[in-house]
């Protein structure tokens, strides 16, 4: 079982990119094993924060195809956009104070991993909320601890794999690592082109 999970895992692109992540242990028969359940479990905020998401997005996508004067009207929209986006992102952060709060190693469309020197065992299960700080959302679902690995300094990095997630909510975890991926490949692009020339190959 557990082989097959950690298949299930890998199937999802991991970006190494570190977002908070709050999470309490829960019993396995707490977790919602229907949509209809999960539904039912999710914050109104958690839903209304990710409904306001996609509207901004079906919104703005029609202005790409209306040329300059549109590009303008649609940065004020965005910068609007961003600040309720910043606002419910904070109001959010703020619920369930007794969470551990923490902030992943990776995340992707299969789960997320992170260190701590916390001890849990395989099958732990956890009510999960995932805070994706470049898409100003969050992610309410549930994970399960499906490997363990030992790290030098003592610490142990976790494989949570998700157990109930609405399929929005993944997409929007499959989009967000797309995201991610390539503002690292910008910035690294970016950074070639910022050496100095001293520290480029000279001809001999």
């Amino acid at each position: 079982m557990s082989s097959e999970k950690i298949a299930e895992f890998e199937q999802y692109f991991q970006i190494a990119e570190s977002n908070r992540v709050n999470l309490f242990a829960v019993d396995k028969h707490s977790v919602p094993q229907s949509p209809a359940q999960l539904e039912a479990d999710i914050p109104p905020l958690f839903k209304l924060a990710n409904e306001v998401s996609e509207l901004e997005q079906s919104s703005l996508r029609p202005l790409r195809n209306l040329g300059d004067v549109a590009q303008e009207l649609a940065v004020f929209l965005q910068a609007q956009s961003r600040k309720i986006d910043l606002i419910m992102s904070h109001i959010l952060a703020s619920e369930q104070p007794q969470d551990n709060a923490m902030y992943c190693d990776s995340y992707g469309g299969g789960g997320v991993k992170f260190t701590t020197s916390e001890q849990y065992t395989i099958g732990q299960a956890f009510r999960t909320k995932l805070f994706l700080q470049h898409e100003a959302s969050a992610v309410y679902c549930y994970t399960e601890v499906i490997a363990i690995d030992k790290l030098d300094d003592g610490q142990k990095q976790y494989t949570l794999l998700f157990t109930a997630i609405r399929d929005s909510d993944q997409e929007l975890v499959v989009r967000a690592s797309l995201h991610a991926q390539t503002r690292q490949l910008k910035k690294r692009q970016q950074q070639q082109l910022d050496k100095p020339e001293n520290e480029q190959p000279t001809e001999l």
